[in-house]
């Protein structure tokens, strides 16, 4: 059998299982908050989400991937070996889908873009050397660790410490949410369509300069500002406790910011488990080495199918831990920490910082918890998270170091 018919072969089933793993450990980030709520249940929520990552992932998914994550390795260093940047390629991102396969395991989660760029400095340090590697670009990646987790949870402190002190502790919760409630529609409307205007429709080619998204971002959020005056004063007052009516006035606000995080989350993750086929099918068609490469639509299809196998079958071991053992999420909390996770990966992403939706995330649950006193978080849970976001990087990097020896001894 030729080696790079086995290297096409063996690049589609890896990165397919990538994609399962990568849905299995990142649906967490869009649904856990929904399901610890009662906004959705478990079974409505793995759906919602595993629609929403395939249409993320073909519609406006990566169409052009960096064949070494964030600039990490430059191609060109491999002219004349491109077999060993195809097995560089197989060895980053199976050794990055087995470390997350194992997080998801343990129900932990882990940065799925943080473990292939572990990948990726394994197969470059055991390839290229330590002077080959791009040493500013993993110390910004460690900056990211602290940075987003910590101004994303300032953000879910704030909006839910603005909900608690405006409507849940008032005596007339009802009224509160119907005079204030219509801001909250209006700013999630601003914010999530700014969030897809601007960064995700780029692969559409819709390359609008940033005044013109953040116009039409504002004449979306007027019309969500109007559309929630409306059926907030539509709403029935029913004879049973006015702030569990509040939480359920906002299911609606919770669902809608969970669905965009699925979607984004399909559009821009993908390339994690698909960019690196796209990358070894470019070499073998034309044998070259590109610094960047398209993703057929076949491939972000495919992409997008492993993202909701594994939100659907696994999905639910992430979602606990996150929804469940961290702080109690009720829809107001569920809702500060979404649109804290939007607003974070939405300036991150302006910032040019390579952010983790996942450690966003987490980063604004715990926000919401600390807005009601360190004895709402479970300490234990927080230091394994941690634990785990420390470990994903080198774990990724040694297996992705031992199965690019094992590729090389065997094939070069």
């Amino acid at each position: 059998m030729d080696v790079s018919f086995f290297i096409l072969i063996a690049a589609i089933v890896i990165g397919f299982y990538s994609a399962v793993n990568i849905g299995a450990n990142d649906v967490a980030n869009s649904m856990a908050t929904s399901v610890a709520s009662k906004a959705l249940t478990i079974k409505k929520a793995v759906i919602v989400a595993a629609i929403c990552n395939i249409f993320g992932a073909v519609l406006v998914g990566s169409h052009v991937a960096e064949t070494i994550r964030k600039g990490l390795i430059d191609p060109l260093q491999f002219s004349g070996k491109p077999t060993l940047f195809m097995f560089g390629m197989l060895a980053s991102v199976l050794g990055a889908a087995l470390w997350v396969n194992i997080a998801t395991f343990f129900k932990l989660p882990v940065s799925t873009t943080h473990s292939i760029i572990g990948g990726v400095l394994g197969f470059g340090l055991v390839s290229v050397g330590f002077a080959g590697i791009t040493w500013k670009v993993v110390l910004f990646v460690i900056l990211s660790w602290i940075v987003s987790p910590v101004f994303g949870g300032l953000i879910a402190f704030t909006l839910f410490t603005i909900i608690k002190k405006s409507i849940l502790s008032s005596t007339e919760p009802i009224e509160q949410t119907r005079k204030i409630g219509p801001f909250f529609t209006g700013i999630v409307g601003f914010i999530l369509s700014l969030a897809i205007i601007y960064k995700g429709l780029k692969h559409l080619h819709l390359n609008l300069p940033f005044l013109e998204a953040v116009l039409i971002s504002l004449a979306v959020g007027v019309g969500g500002f109007f559309l929630g005056f409306y059926l907030l004063r539509k709403y029935k007052v029913k004879d049973m406790d006015p702030y569990y009516q509040v939480e359920k006035m906002a299911n609606p606000l919770q669902v809608l910011s969970a669905s965009y995080q699925a979607f984004s989350h399909g559009a821009n993750d993908v390339a994690n488990a698909i960019g690196p086929v796209a990358a070894i099918w470019a070499v073998i068609h034309t044998q070259q080495l590109a610094m960047a490469v398209s993703i057929p639509i076949e491939l972000l299809a495919l992409g997008g199918v492993g993202l909701a196998l594994g939100i659907y079958f696994w999905g639910h071991r992430v979602m606990e831990t996150v929804g469940k053992k961290i702080t109690a999420i009720t829809p107001t909390r569920g809702f500060s920490a979404e649109f804290g996770t939007a607003t974070t990966v939405l300036l991150c992403s302006r910032l040019g910082m390579p952010v983790s939706t996942t450690h966003v995330a987490i980063g604004n649950i715990i926000g919401v918890g600390l807005a009601r006193g360190i004895s709402a978080i479970n300490l234990d849970v927080i230091k394994r998270i941690f634990t785990a976001w420390i470990v994903s990087l080198p774990a990724a990097a040694l297996f992705s170091i031992a199965i690019y020896l094992l590729l090389s001894f065997i094939f070069v």
